[in-house]
């Protein structure tokens, strides 16, 4: 079934769930009409129909948030329960270590998507939460993925237009192909304040049995706390433990 403007109802139920990515896990029907391009009558009848179905939740003021339904089923996709499963206890090590939230990501397509997350209970952060969604080049994760991707990727990504979240933000093609062959050669990456002000994060590359990249973990921290090479090689041991622990197992779920 189609719409009067060409799109399926499919494609519309697709935008709007789509509008829960990069650090958006709570918005108002206006923000989900205007980021998934549908007229508000339409945006409140599918999202009536969502709510129904607990795919998607709304809260007492009234904004949505990803229902429990969707949760469930995200959980089951075959490459993050392989990654999840092998990587949570070297999360946990890594967490106790450090004190500070440990993330675990995939790329999908030209964004990292935050697949698991481990912080103590007095973490001074709460984002990026699992289920969010930032371009490749803002995170310490996703700067391993891009670093990591086939050229076609990287040629693509960086002839787009890329969004800046702080004055600090790197956004010129230039310099980011030469941070990328720099993480490739160190071996981890660096993220300072490109996202938010007040923090950091290093993270590593984590390999399957052919040694090709399939995720990456790290740490994040609160501006000025973080040790950069001590950071690094606790986020690399850790990596190197889920890379060895996958290439034991040789599964295919990734």
């Amino acid at each position: 079934m189609r719409s009067d403007d060409g799109r399926s109802v499919l494609s519309r139920v697709v935008g709007i769930l789509r509008s829960f990515g990069e650090g958006n896990e709570d918005l108002s029907a206006s923000e989900i009409s205007r980021m998934a391009g549908l007229p508000m009558s339409t945006c409140h009848r599918i999202l009536a129909a969502l709510v129904e179905q607990g795919l998607l939740e709304k809260g007492a003021e009234g904004r949505y948030h990803v229902g429990l339904v969707l949760w469930e089923v995200a959980s089951h996709a075959p490459r993050s329960v392989g990654v999840q499963r092998l990587a949570l206890p070297f999360m946990h090590d890594l967490s106790e270590i450090t004190h500070y939230p440990v993330h675990l990501a995939v790329r999908e397509g030209l964004e990292s998507v935050f697949i698991e997350r481990l912080a103590p209970t007095d973490s001074p952060f709460e984002r990026p939460r699992v289920g969010s969604r930032y371009p490749l080049h803002v995170t310490s994760v996703g700067l391993i993925l891009l670093a990591h991707a086939p050229a076609s990727v990287q040629n693509d990504f960086l002839a787009g237009s890329l969004r800046t979240y702080t004055p600090l933000t790197e956004t010129d093609p230039v310099r980011l192909r030469k941070k990328l062959a720099e993480i490739r050669t160190q071996g981890f990456a660096v993220s300072d304040r490109q996202v938010v002000l007040d923090a950091i994060s290093v993270a590593a590359p984590i390999r399957d049995w052919t040694g090709a990249v399939v995720a990456a973990i790290s740490v994040n921290t609160p501006l000025g706390r973080l040790r950069e090479k001590s950071a690094a090689h606790a986020v690399q041991t850790a990596a190197l433990g889920i890379t060895r622990s996958w290439q034991r197992s040789r599964s295919t779920d990734f």
